[in-house]
This record gives structure tokens, sequence and C-alpha cells, in this order.
């Protein structure tokens, strides 16, 4: 019976992960999600950050300064 290496389970698990080349291969246009540069989409994400953190925390807190809003000038919808 031949002598065989012992694989730990980190090494088993490291041999079963794919190169970068074989993840550019899966993927169309060769572009790896998490990569170095952020690409188009990410730099839209960050510029529109502050603003839906903001809409959103005015959204949140809007049942709370909801009866601060004069509508009395407004009137009553139309029932017709």
């Amino acid at each position: 019976m031949p002598e065989s290496k012992k694989l730990t389970l980190e090494e088993k698990m490291a041999s079963w992960e794919a190169t970068d080349s074989e993840k550019r291969a899966a993927t169309l246009g060769g572009m790896i999600p998490g990569g170095k540069s952020g690409d188009g989409f990410d730099v839209g994400l960050w510029l529109l950050f502050p603003f839906i953190v903001g809409f959103s925390l005015l959204l949140a807190a809007f049942p709370f300064i909801m009866d601060g809003i004069d509508t009395s000038s407004v009137g009553p919808p139309p029932m017709e």
C-alpha cells in the first residue's frame, strides 16, 4: 500500500476552489465580482447612497412629523 500524504480539510477545500482564470472563463466579459476597480454600477451606488439614506429616514420619520404639517388651507378632498 503506497503511503499517501493525508490532506487536511483546509487543503482539500483549497483544492476545490477555482483559479482566477477559471473564474474569468465562467463569467461574461471576464469580469469577476468584487474586483479591484469598481464599475459604473458601484460608482452610481456610492453617489446615490446619501440620498437613499436621507429619503429613507424622512419616510420613517413622516408619521411623527405629520401632525405638524398645516393642511387647513388645502380643504377636504373632492368626493365626486
